[in-house]
């Protein structure tokens, strides 16, 4: 391997993540907004986020874990240039995720009083009830959500991450506009507060799966609804859920997992709840950035596999996680030395802000490994091997972040401090883990 070889995949790498880091920083910035209106609306607000965004993000990534094997599929399929097989896997990964949207969606709105009551939600009427009007209006949308998810995978599992970012830019800044109005109630409509936050996001989801339908409707794209030649849509869903079902079992227990988590959390009360959702508001910046080279790191595994260039895939997921460790580290840094007055931007409260400074510390110690963990996992995922992200993730999610933080919060009583400290402790182990399974490269032998 020459340094002419590093440099190009260094660059095809930035290529596909710069967009990608983009988008995930347009997420952060909407998710800042929403933390940032609903913390000034009330302190019920923000804390019914703790109740609401934990379920819809649980829901999310969950079921979006069929996602993944569109991911897999179209990207060895694009790399092995079979625009058949890449436009049956985005039909085959589109079928079911509407089912799948229906079935969540109408689960959750009728059992919405138990979920709340599950999260620790029922302790405060007024964080119950605005907990309650957000979802009523989130947990239908589901369908639009898990779409305009497999749309954005299929765009960028064919190595377009600039269409999304551009869909991106559209559908935030219509998010944002109606945060303003819908929560505080601007040109005499009523002040809506966790409503008018939730109904500004599932007007920007409509939005959101409209364009990626449009844009996966090109018919000369790598990957296109418009696909002229002959399609096996059976075989593309096997395929795609064959690949899936690892990543729904991961998912599935890592996201019990952090439901307890958030439990322990809550039951911290309303002052640690709200410096909690402070907190993960700020290092949404390090995880949705980490994210974004998480998607370039399996575009580009998926496809060198395609390909039938190991080695190159090898690279391919090193570089997406140094080069992510290395923007990482200044963002820690940042929030580190910045806790009190970035705090104060989400918070009122001087007892919220002088918890969330104590518990800073801890957080901003493991963005560099939350980094790593998110990027090499997702190399994995994208080379097929969701066995292995299944296993690592009941390791640290279901083990060690639970019984770490139940020791610190109920044994050593470090209150928020100790919630993430357990946190940590869970991303140290995954990124070790990840880092040694994607080293030892039994990944590139997996069948899709």
């Amino acid at each position: 391997m020459t340094r002419h070889d590093l440099r190009d995949d260094l660059r095809a790498t930035l290529t596909l993540a710069l967009p990608a880091v983009a988008q995930s920083l347009l997420q952060t910035l909407v998710f800042l907004a929403d933390r940032f209106f609903l913390g000034h609306h009330s302190a019920a607000a923000l804390a019914a986020m703790q109740v609401a965004g934990p379920l819809t993000w649980t829901l999310q990534s969950v079921f979006g874990a069929f996602g993944v094997g569109t991911l897999a599929v179209i990207g060895r399929a694009v790399g092995a240039g079979n625009r058949g097989l890449a436009s049956s896997a985005l039909y085959g990964s589109l079928i079911p995720a509407v089912g799948l949207g229906l079935v969540v969606g109408l689960g959750g709105f009728v059992g919405l009083d138990l979920l709340i009551d599950l999260l620790g939600g029922g302790g405060s009427e007024a964080v119950r009830g605005e907990s309650a009007r957000y979802l009523g209006v989130v947990l239908p949308a589901m369908p639009l959500l898990f779409v305009a998810m497999v749309c954005t995978q299929g765009l960028q599992a064919g190595g377009d991450t600039r269409t999304p970012l551009a869909i991106a830019l559209a559908t935030n800044a219509l998010n944002l506009a109606l945060n303003a109005v819908l929560i505080f109630g601007r040109f005499g409509l009523p002040r809506l507060g966790a409503r008018g936050a939730a109904i500004a996001n599932v007007s920007a989801l409509a939005l959101e799966a409209s364009l990626s339908l449009l844009a996966l409707s090109r018919p000369g794209a790598s990957v296109s609804l418009r696909f002229t030649g002959p399609l096996d849509v059976r075989d593309g869903m096997r395929r795609v859920l064959r690949v899936s079902w690892g990543a729904f079992g991961e998912r599935t227990l890592y996201h019990t997992g952090y439901l307890v988590y958030v439990r322990i959390t809550n039951g911290l009360g309303p002052v640690a709840m709200a410096a909690h959702q402070a907190l993960l508001s700020l290092e949404s910046v390090s995880f949705l950035s980490a994210d974004g080279f998480g998607v370039a790191a399996g575009a580009r595994v998926a496809q060198r596999l395609g390909a039938d260039d190991p080695r190159g895939a090898r690279r391919a997921g090193w570089i997406a996680a140094a080069s992510s460790a290395s923007l990482i580290t200044v963002v820690a840094v940042g929030l580190y030395v910045g806790a009190a007055p970035l705090l104060r931007v989400f918070l009122d409260d001087p007892a919220a802000v002088r918890e969330g400074v104590r518990a800073m510390l801890p957080g901003a110690a493991v963005q560099v490994p939350m980094a790593l963990s998110i990027v090499l996992l997702q190399s994995l995922r994208g080379a097929g091997s969701t066995r292995e992200a299944f296993a690592i993730a009941v390791l640290g999610s279901f083990v060690v972040r639970i019984s770490a933080t139940l020791f610190f919060v109920r044994v050593l009583h470090l209150g928020l401090a100790g919630v993430w400290l357990g946190s940590g402790a869970d991303w140290i182990v995954r990124a070790a883990l990840s880092a040694w399974r994607w080293q030892l490269g039994r990944w590139s032998r997996v069948k899709v």
